[in-house]
């Protein structure tokens, strides 16, 4: 007698994913980290095909270190045609010690990195940066500090020699740029810019004006020397078209120098925000500063700074109607004839305080004659803006009676 025997069918099973409406697979991928979310974008061609734009918008912001690992994977980023779309800026946070670590950079006599440009990896990047990544115009050089102390060694890459590689990036392929972002303040090991370590010829170089004409965002926060104000003076004036700068170069004559020299370019004339902090300028000079942008400047801010007598905010208040757009102001920490600049006293004038956001200090400062309830900032935001300084103004006034 024969046996027969069955066949069982194999249950098809249709995938789930291409059921869901687009709202709820958007909530599963935002549930989800980033090594899981790349592992659902992987698993088939539907998945790919609908998280791939969730798993893309994670990546505005990429971030570098030099290395060869961290270089393929933006390689890989720009090779694929839906993830580059969304690039905007590149990132460099990495602890000195650790940047470029396992690249064979060469180096010149004059202490820089020699040929970047003519290594194939840097010539990918440079591609890259040129053909694939065309949203992506805003670079940000800011490394966080190490858990140990970084040795001073000429032949590590330091974030200067970063900033060298990108700017001459920029002038090879004159990347038209949004923002540069070239930062110390806490962050750097090393006290001061290395300028031997940044390019030559580069604002004599065609491609880098052209690029740099594009800026519209510049942050620079160095430590200011007799060898790095031409640089950063360079940096500046090249820019005829910027809307945001933030200037920090410490507390010392110098930046009053600086800054009186910048305020007799007549270059920036189109500044919207003006931010300087930890710094130092006479009250002539910013506001010939802010009125060479009068017609545009919509938000000043002000942080740790010296040098401004009393004066600037009365003649600030007289020009006012020179500043149509001006809306918003922000003073913290301002030092006046060795002293900080107290707002204490616009507690007199309850109605008018609540235009403001006021800071006070977190703990008294005997030594500064700053106590605890002392008023040392103060923000206003608003179209009140004549009112508001007309307040700041009789605060003071009355500071100083």
């Amino acid at each position: 007698m024969e046996t027969s025997t069955k066949t069982i069918p194999k249950t098809k099973h249709s995938p789930i994913l291409p059921t869901l409406p687009l709202e709820i697979i958007e909530m599963i991928c935002d549930e989800l980290n980033t090594r899981d979310l790349a592992s659902l974008v992987g698993s088939c061609r539907d998945a790919y095909r609908l998280t791939i734009n969730c798993f893309a918008e994670r990546y505005t912001e990429v971030y570098l270190d030099f290395s060869e690992h961290s270089l393929n994977h933006l390689h890989a980023i720009a090779s694929n045609k839906v993830m580059r779309e969304y690039v905007q800026r590149l990132v460099v946070m990495t602890p000195e010690p650790y940047l470029g670590g396992d690249i064979p950079w060469q180096w010149s006599a004059a202490g820089h990195v020699k040929n970047a440009l003519n290594m194939p990896l840097i010539q990918r990047f440079r591609d890259d940066l040129a053909e694939r990544l065309v949203n992506c115009r805003s670079f940000i050089i800011s490394p966080v500090v190490g858990d140990a102390p970084a040795k001073a060694d000429d032949q590590k890459l330091n974030p200067d020699d970063v900033a060298g590689i990108l700017l001459d990036v920029i002038a090879d392929a004159s990347l038209p740029m949004k923002l540069f972002w070239y930062g110390k303040g806490m962050n750097y090991t090393s006290e001061v810019m290395n300028i031997k370590r940044l390019p030559k010829s580069l604002f004599s170089h065609p491609g880098f004006k052209t690029a740099w004409a594009s800026l519209e965002n510049l942050h620079l926060e160095h430590e200011l020397t007799p060898y790095n104000y031409s640089f950063l003076m360079d940096l500046i004036l090249h820019a005829p078209n910027l809307r945001k700068l933030y200037l920090s170069l410490g507390p010392k004559d110098l930046a009053m120098e600086f800054f009186s020299d910048l305020s007799r370019s007549y270059t920036l004339n189109n500044l919207e925000r003006v931010a300087l902090s930890f710094t130092a300028i006479q009250a002539d000079d910013l506001i010939r500063i802010l009125h060479q942008s009068r017609h545009s400047l919509k938000r000043l801010i002000l942080e740790g700074v010296t040098g401004l007598t009393a004066g600037w905010l009365t003649v600030l208040h007289k020009m006012q109607a020179q500043f149509p757009r001006l809306e918003s102001i922000e003073l913290n920490m301002l030092y006046g004839a060795g002293e900080v600049v107290l707002f204490t006293a616009i507690k007199n004038y309850p109605e008018q305080k609540n235009m403001f956001t006021l800071r006070a200090c977190d703990q008294p400062c005997e030594g500064m004659g700053i106590e605890k309830s002392d008023i040392i900032g103060v923000t206003y935001t608003g179209p009140e803006m004549g009112t508001a300084l007309e307040v700041l103004l009789k605060v003071q006034q009355d500071s100083m009676s």
